[in-house]
């Protein structure tokens, strides 16, 4: 004979001292469950199989009392099958069971559940098809609306995001966690991927968009000149970490591969000198073609398992600014890893700037930016850079193009300018 039961998942409890609550219908010992939402632990009367309406707040006896009407009909839906199929002396079929465990009801209810619950069922539901990198964004922006909620007592719901609600994330943001512009417009981002993902699903109907929206302030591009480029590549380090990092770097710098797309480069990726490889971020498929360069590195770790070493982003960031600084000793001041470079941070309206050395604020992200601009600078066509991985946005694009116009500059002040400067008209000769 059939029946059903409510319970409550042995999991560990989320932020809100939830757990999910999952109905189960049995036929013929085989089981078949359906998530409902999820309740406070404390709440739930085990005997009963319902959530308890006394000593509980306002706002937590409407959410319970939906959950506990919601029970009733699941509950009330499934006895009228088994008296159905009982009378008809037969045992329900899987389609049925299926049926009833996805009744339309079931929306309601999720839509009472916290904000904070849904976000975490946005998460889940974007693992299968979503790169690593943008689920670690989304899980960082969840973990930062419970900061924001523990820290200024305000619990978001789905009816108080509004413009106050924006002035206070702001304000927490730049005061309280201190952190940049860009910083936020991320935070900012992945809410209102959120809001349009549940507003899909009936959870959200209101329009905060454009007032979340916040532009990201253009960040300076710090990248290695060819000259410096070359130097490191060449340069004879004593140590074979130091080594191993620089041709990691150095790699990066000769394709625009970004840490995960190197990291990941197996030797199935490398036909002669075409590099194709579906991108982990983007999930896009580049072929790049190898220049020089990059084959000569490929060539020292031929007899590796992998074309390349494999370290992590921490070590390869301590280690190639070890690197770069080993390099400065040598040089003269102001040139080379010793340059100044101007690193600006944007918190609310306040804009500073500090001036560190070149050897400094090199990471593993400049090589990129590195492989861009002296791509611009030497000359190669913008679409086959950007079909490589550069950046198809203009105003992403933007950036390097106004550096590779101040190196013209230089370029002109450095040859034709400096030979009018030299050359005298023949009526001035005379003169004199």
């Amino acid at each position: 004979m059939a029946q059903i039961v409510f319970y409550l998942k042995s999991e560990k409890l989320d932020k809100q001292g939830k757990v999910s609550l999952l109905a189960q219908i049995t036929s013929d010992y085989r089981p078949y469950r359906m998530k409902l939402g999820k309740v406070r632990v404390r709440d739930w009367n085990k005997k009963s199989q319902r959530l308890r309406l006394s000593s509980v707040t306002s706002k937590e006896y409407d959410e319970n009392a939906k959950m506990n009407s919601f029970i009733d009909d699941v509950e009330s839906q499934a006895r009228i099958l088994f008296n159905k199929v009982t009378k008809q002396r037969r045992k329900p079929s899987e389609f049925e069971l299926k049926n009833l465990l996805n009744v339309p009801e079931a929306s309601n209810v999720l839509k009472s559940t916290s904000l904070m619950d849904v976000f975490s069922d946005f998460i889940e539901s974007n693992k299968s098809d979503k790169a690593k990198n943008t689920i670690k964004g989304y899980t960082t922006t969840k973990n930062f609306l419970i900061r924001f909620q523990e820290a200024t007592n305000f619990t978001l719901t789905w009816e108080n995001i509004d413009v106050k609600f924006i002035d206070k994330l702001k304000k927490y943001t730049y005061l309280t966690e201190k952190k940049q512009l860009s910083y936020y417009a991320k935070i900012a981002r992945v809410l209102s991927t959120f809001l349009h993902w549940a507003e899909e699903r009936n959870y959200y109907h209101d329009n905060i968009y454009p007032k979340l929206k916040a532009e990201e302030p253009e960040k300076e591009v710090i990248f290695l000149s060819m000259d410096d480029l070359l130097v490191l590549m060449d340069y004879k380090f004593d140590t074979i970490r130091l080594q191993k990092v620089r041709d990691l770097y150095c790699f990066a710098c000769f394709t625009g591969l970004r840490y995960s797309d190197v990291i990941s480069l197996k030797r199935e990726h490398i036909n002669n000198k075409l590099l194709t490889k579906t991108q982990v971020k983007t999930g896009y498929v580049k072929m790049i073609p190898l220049n020089d360069f990059a084959l000569e590195i490929l060539k020292k770790y031929e007899g590796d398992e992998n074309p390349l070493p494999r370290m992590s982003i921490q070590k390869i960031n301590d280690y190639i600014k070890e690197c770069c600084k080993t390099i400065a000793l040598k040089q003269l001041p102001n040139t080379g890893f010793n340059v100044r470079v101007i690193k600006k941070s944007v918190i609310g309206s306040e804009t500073t700037e500090e001036s560190h050395p070149l050897h400094e604020a090199i990471t593993f992200h400049t090589a990129r930016k590195t492989f861009i601009t002296n791509s611009i600078m030497l000359g190669v066509n913008i679409k086959a850079l950007q079909d490589m991985g550069a950046p198809k946005k203009e105003k992403d694009l933007r950036k390097y193009l106004k550096i590779t116009d101040a190196f013209k500059s230089q370029v002109m002040d450095n040859t034709w300018n400096v030979l009018s400067l030299n050359h005298i008209p023949k009526e001035l000769i005379s003169q004199n």
